[in-house]
């Protein structure tokens, strides 16, 4: 099923891991698109109005031998210093992920799996952390951030609550229903988990591993270097985890972007919609067939082929084209036709 790259690019990916794929970079894609919107709009940038003419003299003054933070604590504008702080990281750290998660689905297009795994490690066990200590305790993490001692901000320090964090995030950002807990540390973070990523991100950047026997590189071996390079297990196991990992990601940066500056309730409403109900096709044929079965119910008998004249029928792969494409395809005469799915919120 091909819906936003080319059939070219998906080759060396099992025809059962395309979809999945291609929802992976649904999802990187409307990162970079919020990314790129609020760098446009500078919505990351904190404005305020000056109480009183002596106040904004005195900015004037301090701002010519001082950079922007240490003028705001000097005037006690310590809330706009936050926000300042908060929103920088933000937009950096979304950018560096974004980055990074593309160039790793580019390189799992061309069968480098071990450049690729490199690449995911970053982005899903160090900013995705960040990210949801700074939605579940932005407090805590903004006085972490500040203290002056890189130790207190630290995975290490993060591991020790990593479980509790991930569940307030969870509970924040209205995943509750979709994603748990223990499912997501699990995928990620547990090395005792064989099908998780942990083990395949340590591999891919270890040539060797014995500290962990779970881990422990086999004898007379190297760790991914004998494997065939599109070995479709390694693909399956990536994408049994990834399209989680990915979704909980999003929900993160949206939520932290709205913190910077409120989206339009539709644009909000529509990626939310767009990214469950997406999620939703990979979970199995009953789930699949159900959000195929709902968006038909609403959209059926309101739209038709502009050619042949027939009713739009949403099939899985319709459903899926309409959610992530913001297209259908014409399942008598074939045609492929653009449909604004998205702005119907």
């Amino acid at each position: 099923m091909r819906l936003l790259i080319p059939s070219s690019r998906l080759a060396w990916l099992p025809e059962d891991t395309r979809l999945a794929h291609e929802y992976c970079f649904f999802l990187h894609d409307e990162i970079a698109r919020m990314l790129v919107e609020y760098e446009g709009a500078d919505a990351h940038k904190v404005k305020f109005k000056f109480s009183s003419d002596r106040e904004r003299k005195r900015f004037e003054a301090l701002a010519k031998t001082n950079e922007p933070l240490s003028v705001l604590k000097a005037l006690g504008r310590h809330s706009e210093a936050r926000r300042v702080v908060l929103s920088t990281i933000t937009m950096a750290m979304v950018s560096d992920c974004a980055h990074h998660i593309y160039e790793a689905l580019r390189c799992f297009e061309k069968a480098k799996v071990i450049p690729g795994f490199n690449l995911l490690r970053k982005p899903l066990l160090d900013n995705l952390m960040y990210f949801t200590w700074m939605v579940a305790d932005e407090d805590g993490f903004h006085a972490a951030f500040m203290s002056g001692d890189p130790a207190k901000i630290t995975q290490k320090v993060l591991g020790n609550r990593r479980r509790e964090l991930i569940q307030a995030a969870i509970e924040q950002i209205g995943l509750s229903d979709l994603v748990r807990t223990d499912d997501l540390h699990s995928m990620v973070f547990d090395v005792n988990n064989p099908d998780g990523l942990y083990g395949l991100f340590q591999h891919a950047v270890h040539l060797v591993t014995v500290d962990r026997i779970e881990i422990k590189t086999s004898p007379e071996n190297f760790n991914f270097i004998f494997k065939r390079p599109a070995d479709p297990e390694i693909y399956r196991m990536l994408y049994a985890s990834l399209p989680t990992a990915l979704l909980y990601l999003t929900f993160l940066v949206m939520t932290l972007y709205q913190r910077i500056h409120p989206m339009e309730k539709g644009t909000r409403s529509a990626l939310a919609f767009r990214a469950i109900n997406g999620y939703r096709l990979l979970l199995g044929e009953q789930a699949s067939l159900a959000v195929a079965n709902a968006i038909g119910k609403a959209l059926s008998p309101l739209i038709q082929c502009a050619d042949c004249k027939t009713r739009l029928k949403v099939t899985v792969r319709n459903a899926a084209k309409l959610l992530l494409a913001d297209c259908f395809q014409c399942t008598k005469c074939r045609r492929k036709q653009l449909f604004p799915f998205s702005w119907m919120f």
